[in-house]
């Protein structure tokens, strides 16, 4: 009986969590302890502490298909002042703006039925003699959950707390209200409009993009397009100087400090800088990945990020880039990469 006991009590710790609650790594979204540390990372307060403050808050949360937390999304009208829009991400970072009462009207508007499920449809028989219908299969699938203080559920009539969760493989009323808040956080932000849509996955991807940018927000978006556009990245050889020559900047006359070793470009007539950036990725097989974003004017802006190569070796770097109104074009103007230290 002891034994028999013990075997229940360790396979019930071992359960797995509900589909609408696990993210890829299958971790529970549903747990409080989750929630609560991502509220910390995020630095937001609990929906319940929401309510008691008497907010009316419309809140959604993701973790994407590799189970990384995403920014978190809310509309709120706090006591006193107008609804706007707060998008929360790591480190601190923030971004607000106001909100138009159209889109909040909407917003509360669609919440009514954002913690509801939706009933199955009946299933069809198979005609006569055709196969039978084959299971969809979901992989990767986006983990999203609606959170709701003092929200209107019906005329005159409201509700401290509604918390609901929902898979993306299931796709129904849950996923549709928070993807439909990421779209209008989006609309409402005038730098994340700048971002270029066909280079993300959704509005949520473009919110997470959006918190990395800063000082001039618009020149640092467009220039993120720009990276995303000519950067050396899948489908292009990285051992071609013609493809980090387009990189630089069709007209520039860049200028690369790679750890004291300085190269330069005669302006538009010879690929040095390209060609040195190729004999280093010769010697070791190196990646570029950029970190932030950075307007310092209209004209100028700049790039961090960090260099990564074999054995766990990373060194920091910095660009500066400036816009060509001739050519309407951002040009690599300096690239200064830092010493490689070893990470842990």
């Amino acid at each position: 009986m002891l034994i028999a006991t013990f075997l229940a009590a360790l396979f019930a710790s071992q359960a797995e969590p509900p589909r609408a609650c696990r993210d890829d790594n299958w971790r529970d979204r549903c747990a409080a302890e989750d929630r609560a540390r991502v509220e910390n990372l995020l630095s937001i307060a609990s929906i319940e502490e929401e309510a008691r403050s008497e907010s009316e808050v419309y809140r959604a949360r993701y973790v994407d298909g590799y189970g990384r937390d995403m920014p978190v999304i809310a509309f709120v009208r706090r006591p006193g002042q107008d609804p706007t829009v707060e998008v929360s991400g790591t480190n601190g970072r923030k971004l607000t703006a106001p909100v138009g009462p159209e889109s909040w009207n909407a917003i509360v508007a669609g919440s009514r039925f954002a913690d509801r499920v939706l009933a199955p449809l009946p299933s069809e028989p198979n005609a006569a003699g055709s196969p039978p219908s084959m299971p969809s299969i979901c992989l990767h699938a986006w983990v999203v959950s609606v959170e709701m203080a003092n929200s209107q559920i019906a005329r005159h009539k409201t509700e401290p707390v509604r918390r609901a969760i929902q898979s993306g493989c299931d796709g129904e009323l849950t996923v549709d209200y928070a993807f439909d808040l990421a779209k209008r956080a989006v609309e409402a932000l005038a730098p994340c409009q700048l971002l270029d849509e066909k280079k993300q996955r959704n509005s949520v991807t473009i919110l997470e993009t959006c918190l990395g940018l800063e000082g001039d927000r618009f020149a640092a978006a467009t220039l993120w397009n720009r990276q995303s556009e000519g950067r050396p990245r899948y489908g292009l050889d990285p051992k071609d100087p013609g493809v980090w020559r387009a990189y630089l900047g069709t007209n520039g006359s860049p200028t690369l400090d790679w750890q004291g070793e300085v190269t330069t470009t005669d302006r538009g007539r010879d690929n040095r800088v390209a060609e040195a950036i190729v004999a280093r990725l010769d010697q070791t097989p190196m990646s570029f990945r950029p970190t932030k974003f950075r307007g310092l004017s209209r004209i100028r802006a700049e790039i961090e990020g960090v260099v990564e190569a074999e054995g766990g070796r990373i060194a920091p770097y910095r660009q500066t880039w400036v816009w060509d109104p001739n050519l309407s074009e951002w040009m690599l103007e300096r690239w200064t990469v830092a010493p490689f230290s070893v990470t842990d």
